[in-house]
Formats: structure tokens, C-alpha cells, sequence
């Protein structure tokens, strides 16, 4: 187990889940959405991305966190799936931006509804990327091309908008990830704009993150982030997708620490493969040590979720496959006598 401690803070490496294109394994896992007790779900982008046609491979798991398969939803109906959320009923709600339409399923995957269509008027998008539920159950999708964020009832009603294109605090530059604090205020990638700004429910401004903005670069900056996400205590984790890391803040956007990706042993399901694959386990053996440790480190971070245990399951978009990390509040730095 890799351990990472700074700031009074520890965070264990716990084990990877999926493995490209193998059993139970992903193309490009995107978003993920997760219930407080660790139940999974991670939308795959599947082949659809390289694709004219629609709905090649491209789905939501649904997993224990624990590395438990439990099913699959949305296929046939979903093509770029790039936010995910998860309703108070348990319902699952997804945007694609192919159709421009959000799709939901119940919780085991039975299509419930879907809703929106292209263009830049109140209730249309373009683009829409990441999706997040209030403390109201009211759904705020990021309108990428757009720039801006809109607020729904699960089943579509247009409750209002903010939002401007521009770089200014405030304004929005094909945001990305989207999600919700303890204390109501949203956090929200601004992807074009290397930043991560937070704002008040209404969308009142109230900070920024990425200290390229800055006189100094304290090692928090951030290079195309894809999506963010809140523990318990408030620190703020980021999808550092162009840096290739997870960058984790305090609320006020201080840096705290990176992740740089851990998964140096195979998953469950990546065993799988040797086991049934000599070739490819003939392959393996054959590479430099050295070389096989850049495997377990990130590529392309799309998606984070938080459990209410604070596990932590990022989708290492690059690798096919999630990493999951846990938040050790007990956790007491080990003392060395001379």
C-alpha cells in the first residue's frame, strides 16, 4: 500500500478496477458518480468516440467499490457520456454530448426518462459535460459550449442559467466537471481557462484555483482540468488532465498535494487477462522494471468521485481504468528514535 502524507493528511493507494478492454473492462471511463456506501458508477466512452455511429460500447458500470461487478446500463442509447450524478431516489442521470440530452435510469439501470436538445436557448445545450444534484435534488448541468451552467428538475424543467464565456473571475471557458460542498457552494473545472472557480448556489463568484494566476507558481497549477470533487472536511480534488495528475486543495485554493497515480499492480480484472493470455503475460515480462512503474501512474484523469468514507475513485481515462485511494483520518506518522 502507497501512502501520501502532507498537511496532517493521509492518503492510502487501495487497489485499481478494470482493465483496457478486457473483461469487465473499460475503452475510456470518463465521469463517475458514487452512493455514500460505495456503489460505482462509471461511464465508458467505448469506441463511439472514433466512431459516425452511435452507441458502440459506450455505457455506464456499475460496481462496488471494492471492486465488486454489478451491472451495466445505457447501452444503445448513450455515444459521449461526460457527467454522471446521482439523484436522492438513487436514480442515475447522464449527459451526453453527442445527442445534447441528459438520459436517467433507475438504479438498476431501467430508463426512466431523457430530455434536452442542441442549441444555446434555456433548457438546450451544447456539449453538456458535467451534471451534479443540489441539496434540493435539482440538477445543474454544465452547458460546455455554451459556457455556462443550468439548472433542472430531474425531469427537465428549466429552473435558470449563469454564466458568460470570457476569463475574467466569473466568466467561463468550456467548463468541464461540476460539484457540490457540504455548505451548498459549487466548484466547477474551467477547462479552456486552467482553472477550477468556485461560486455560490446562485453563481455568485467566490474564488479561484491555479496559481498561474498568481506572482509565483506554488506547485498547485493546473493544465485542462476535467473534473473536481469535495470530501468531508472541505479539501477539493481536481483532475489535473493535461498534467496528468489529481491535484488536491484546501477550500480556499491553496495547494495541498498530488496524486501522481499508484496502480503498480494488476486489477482484478487485468489478472484475468494474464491468466487466460500468455502472450500478453509472456510481454510484460519481457519489459524493463523500470518501464512497468509509468504504468501505474495516471493518464489522462477524466472523472473523481468521494464516498461518505472518503474512498476516493478517479477514472484513469489513458490506462482504461479506475484508481482508488482512501482518506486515512487516524492516521499517525510513524516516530524513528535515534
Amino acid at each position: 500500500m502507497l501512502t501520501t502524507t502532507v498537511a496532517g493528511r493521509t492518503w492510502h493507494f487501495d487497489h485499481s478496477i478494470g482493465h483496457f478492454v478486457g473483461p469487465q473492462g473499460y475503452t475510456y471511463p470518463t465521469p463517475i458518480a458514487m452512493t455514500p456506501a460505495g456503489t460505482m458508477y462509471v461511464a465508458d466512452i467505448g469506441l463511439a468516440e472514433y466512431s459516425g455511429a452511435g452507441g458502440l460500447g459506450s455505457k455506464i458500470y456499475k460496481h462496488r467499490i471494492e471492486d465488486e461487478f454489478l451491472g451495466e446500463m445505457g447501452a444503445g442509447d448513450l455515444k459521449w457520456p461526460e457527467g454522471l450524478a446521482l439523484a436522492r431516489d438513487g436514480s442515475v442521470w447522464c449527459a451526453d454530448a453527442f445527442h445534447h440530452r441528459i438520459f436517467g435510469y433507475d438504479a438498476e439501470g431501467a430508463p426512466i426518462g431523457d430530455w434536452g436538445e442542441f442549441g444555446d436557448g434555456n433548457g438546450q445545450f451544447n456539449r453538456p459535460s458535467g451534471i451534479a444534484f443540489d441539496a434540493d435534488d435539482n440538477l445543474h448541468v454544465v452547458d460546455s459550449l455554451n459556457h455556462r451552467v443550468q439548472q433542472f428538475t430531474k425531469d427537465g424543467e428549466f429552473l435558470g442559467a449563469w454564466g458568460t464565456q470570457g476569463s475574467d473571475e466569473g466568466q467561463l471557458n468550456h467548463p468541464w466537471g461540476i460539484s457540490f460542498d457540504n455548505d451548498g457552494d459549487l466548484y466547477l473545472a474551467d477547462w479552456g481557462n486552467d482553472r477550477v472557480q468556485k461560486f455560490a448556489p446562485d453563481g455568485e463568484f467566490l474564488v479561484r484555483f491555479g496559481s498561474q494566476y498568481e506572482e509565483f507558481d506554488d506547485g498547485g497549477s493546473l493544465k485542462r482540468p476535467a473534473d473536481v470533487a469535495v470530501d468531508s472536511v472541505g479539501d477539493v480534488y481536481v483532475c489535473d488532465w493535461g498534467n496528468r495528475r489529481v491535484q488536491i486543495y484546501y477550500p480556499d485554493g491553496d495547494i495541498i498535494c498530488s496524486l501522481q497515480g499508484d496502480a503498480h499492480e494488476f486489477s482484478k480484472a487485468a489478472q484475468q487477462v494474464m491468466e487466460v493470455n500468455m502472450e500478453y503475460a509472456q510481454a510484460f515480462r519481457r519489459v524493463n522494471p523500470v518501464e512497468l512503474i509509468k504504468f501505474g501512474i495516471f493518464d489522462r484523469p477524466r472523472g473523481i468521485a468521494i464516498d461518505g468514507q472518503d474512498r476516493i475513485a478517479i477514472s484513469d481515462g489513458g490506462r482504461g481504468r479506475v484508481q482508488v485511494y482512501h482518506k486515512d483520518h487516524d492516521y499517525l506518522v510513524p516516530q524513528f528514535n535515534a
